[in-house]
C-alpha cells in the first residue's frame, strides 16, 4: 500500500513577503518499479518530523521532497542520499506532488532538484499555477542511491500558488528542491528599451510598434498597448536603444486575449551591435504567460529584434531590456550543459532559426530545398526529447551518393537567406558558424563522421577547408582532406552523446576555432571572451591562414563510409552514422 501525508510548507522573509508556490513535476523517463532492496517504505513518518524551511532576500530555502502539500501514488523511503533521512521514490506515470509556497515578490528565481535514477532518465516538467515554468532532463544516475543535482532558473508571479510535479514515466527517486531568488527586485535596473526607437515588418489594425515601448504591459488588445504586424512569414519587432549596452535580460510580455495568446510561440530574439554584427540569439518555444525573461549572459548590444518562425501575425505588449540580469528562461541552461533542455518541437524546422536558409542532402542522394514544414524522416527528424534535429545517415547497399562522393550523408548545406538560392562568400570579412551538438553514432567498420565543416572553391584547390571531425574516440580538425597541413587533436577521448559547442570563424583568411563541452562557448563568444575556448596550434591560435572563394558551412552528419567499406556489416540496423544538433547559427 502506497504511504500518503500531507505536510504544508511556509518559507518566510526577511525583506519579502510571504513565498508560495505549488510545484508539479512531469517525469517521462521510462516506466519502471523500485527494487525492494533499495528502496525501503517507510510507514511511521509524521508531519511533526519536517521541518519548515525559511527564506531570506538572499538566501537559498531547501524543500525536503517528503515535506509535499499533496501527493497521488508516490511513497518515501529514508536511505536518502546515502546518508539516512527521507527521499520520495516509486514514482509511476501518473503519481504526483504537491507544494503550497507563497512567492514573496514577482521574478527570477533558481530551483535546484536532487534527483536519482538506476536505469531510466529523470524527465519533469514543472508548473506553477498550471503554467509551464521549464523543464528538466537528467540521464540515469547509475542507482537509487547515486544523487545529482541539476538547476534551472525561471520567473515566477507573487503570491500564493501550487507548484506541481506530475509523473509521466516513472523509475526515478526525487531528495530535495532547493529554490534561490534571483534579483527578483527589477526597479534596481533601467528599462533600456522605454520609449526607445521602435520598428516592425508590418503595421495591422493600428498596433504600431511603440506599443511594445510605452510601459504598458497589459496584453489586452482593447487596452490600446498591444502591437499587431499582418499575417506574414516571419513577422519581426525590434527596438533600437541608440547605443550599445551591456545588457543582462530581456523581458518580453506577450498578448493575454485567449483568441490569440499562442501567437507569439517559437520565436527567436536576437540582440545586435552598434557594428551590425550578431551579439546573442536564442529561441523562446512557448508562449509567455503572461512574460518571459531571458538572460543574455551581459552582452553588447544596440538592438533587439523578434522574430516569428512561422507565419502569423506578430504582436507584443511590451519588450523591457536591462542592464543587469534579472532572470533567465534561456532554454540552453549553462548549468547543466550535458543535457540540452527539453522544448516542444514536432518537426526539424521548428528548431530553424531560418527554415529557407538551408538545404538538406540524404543519405539516398536526394536534395530537399524546401525544409520549412517538413515532415520527419528516417535521415531527418526531432528526437524523442523534442529538442534536437537528429541526422542520421544507415549504410545500405542501394545508397545514393553526391555526384563529387561516395560517402553517405544527412547534411544541411547553407543558402541565402531568402532561400532563393545557394549561398557563397569568400574568406574576405567574418563568417562564423555555431553548433551546439553530440555524435551518438559511428559505422560499424569505417567508424569515421564528420560534424561540421566549412566548404571552399575546389577550383582554387580548396575542398573541405576546415572539418571537424571523429574517427572512433579521436576528435580531431583537418584542413582540406589533410593536404593543407597535418591532424589538429581536440580530444583523443570523445566519448558518444557528449554534447559540445563548436564555433568556426574566419576572419579575413585567417581561420579559428572554439570547442566547449562546459555550455559556455556560446555566451561567452557573444562577451567577446571566449579565448580560452580557443584550439591552438601548438601556441599559435590562427590555425590556417589562406584566401579563396565559393565558400559556405554545413552541418550535420557526413558519414565517411559506404557499402563498400562496410562489406558484410552493410544494410544492418545498427550500421549508421548519427550526429544531433541542439543549436546553431551562421553569421556573415
Amino acid at each position: 500500500m502506497k504511504n500518503r501525508f500531507l505536510k504544508f510548507v511556509k518559507l518566510t522573509s526577511v525583506s519579502f513577503a510571504t513565498l508560495a508556490l505549488t510545484l508539479v513535476f512531469y517525469a517521462c523517463s521510462n516506466e519502471e518499479i523500485l527494487e525492494e532492496d533499495t528502496a525501503t517504505e517507510d510507514t511511521n513518518l509524521s508531519a511533526t518530523a519536517l521541518s519548515k524551511s525559511t527564506l531570506s532576500a538572499k538566501s537559498a530555502v531547501t524543500i525536503q521532497a517528503e515535506a509535499y502539500d499533496s501527493m497521488s501514488g508516490i511513497k518515501t523511503e529514508n536511505t536518502a542520499d546515502s546518508g539516512g533521512g527521507l527521499n520520495v521514490g516509486w514514482i509511476d506515470t501518473g503519481d504526483y506532488l504537491e507544494y503550497d509556497i507563497d512567492v514573496p515578490a514577482s521574478g527570477s528565481y533558481k530551483f535546484e532538484f536532487r534527483v536519482a535514477s538506476k536505469t531510466n532518465t529523470s524527465k519533469f516538467d514543472f508548473y506553477q499555477d498550471g503554467t509551464k515554468l521549464n523543464n528538466v532532463n537528467k540521464t540515469a544516475t547509475g542507482n537509487w542511491q547515486t544523487w545529482v543535482t541539476t538547476s534551472k532558473t525561471v520567473d515566477l508571479e507573487a503570491g500564493s500558488s501550487t507548484l506541481k510535479l506530475l509523473a509521466t514515466g516513472g523509475g526515478w527517486n526525487i531528495n530535495w528542491i532547493k529554490i534561490t531568488p534571483i534579483d527578483v527586485d527589477e526597479s534596481a535596473s533601467e528599462n533600456l528599451a522605454l520609449g526607445k526607437t521602435a520598428e516592425q515588418s508590418s503595421v495591422s489594425h493600428g498596433g504600431v510598434p511603440s506599443r511594445a515601448v510605452d510601459g504598458n504591459t497589459a496584453g489586452v488588445w482593447a487596452n490600446g498597448s498591444v502591437t499587431h504586424t499582418l499575417n506574414t512569414a516571419q513577422p519581426w519587432w525590434q527596438v533600437r536603444l541608440g547605443q550599445d549596452y551591456e545588457i543582462g535580460s530581456i523581458k518580453i510580455w506577450g498578448r493575454t486575449d485567449s483568441c490569440c495568446k499562442a501567437r507569439l510561440s517559437n520565436f527567436d530574439v536576437f540582440v545586435y551591435k552598434e557594428n551590425g554584427d550578431l551579439a546573442y540569439k536564442t529561441t523562446i518555444a512557448d508562449s509567455p504567460n503572461p512574460s518571459v525573461t531571458i538572460n543574455t549572459g551581459g552582452v553588447t548590444g544596440s538592438r533587439v529584434r523578434i522574430k516569428l518562425k512561422g507565419t502569423n501575425a506578430l504582436s507584443l505588449a511590451e519588450v523591457q531590456v536591462f542592464s543587469t540580469g534579472s532572470g533567465t528562461t534561456d532554454p540552453t541552461d549553462p548549468t547543466d550543459p550535458e543535457t540540452p533542455s527539453p522544448g516542444n518541437a514536432s518537426i526539424p524546422s521548428d528548431l530553424m532559426s531560418n527554415c529557407n536558409q538551408w538545404k538538406i542532402t540524404y543519405p539516398d542522394g536526394e536534395e530537399d530545398k524546401t525544409l520549412c514544414g517538413e515532415a520527419n524522416n528516417e535521415y531527418f527528424y526531432v528526437n524523442s526529447d523534442k529538442n534536437g534535429m537528429v541526422f542520421r545517415a544507415p549504410i545500405r547497399s542501394n545508397n545514393g551518393t553526391t555526384p563529387n562522393s561516395d560517402y553517405v550523408r544527412s547534411e544541411l548545406r547553407e543558402r541565402k537567406e531568402d532561400g532563393s538560392s545557394d549561398i557563397y562568400w569568400t574568406t574576405s570579412g567574418t563568417h562564423v558558424v555555431y553548433v551546439k551538438q553530440a555524435i551518438t553514432h559511428l559505422p560499424i567498420v569505417k567508424d569515421h563522421l564528420v560534424a561540421t565543416q566549412i566548404h571552399g572553391n575546389k577550383d582554387e584547390g580548396i575542398d573541405d577547408a576546415m572539418v571537424l571531425r571523429l574517427e572512433g574516440n579521436h576528435l580531431f580538425l583537418s584542413f582540406n582532406g589533410n593536404k593543407l597541413r597535418d591532424d589538429l587533436t581536440i580530444k583523443t577521448n570523445y566519448s558518444l552523446g557528449t554534447v559540445h559547442e563548436v564555433i568556426f570563424e574566419v576572419k579575413d583568411g585567417k581561420h579559428y576555432c572554439y570547442y566547449s563541452e562546459d555550455g559556455n562557448l556560446k555566451n561567452a563568444y557573444a562577451n567577446g571572451n571566449a579565448s580560452s575556448y580557443l584550439v591552438k596550434d601548438g601556441s599559435s591560435t590562427i590555425l590556417m591562414d589562406k584566401s579563396y572563394g565559393e565558400a559556405y558551412f554545413k552541418i550535420g552528419n557526413y558519414t565517411q563510409s559506404n557499402a563498400e567499406q562496410e562489406g558484410s556489416e552493410t544494410g544492418k540496423s545498427n550500421n549508421y552514422g548519427e550526429v544531433i544538433v541542439y543549436d546553431y547559427f551562421v553569421a556573415h
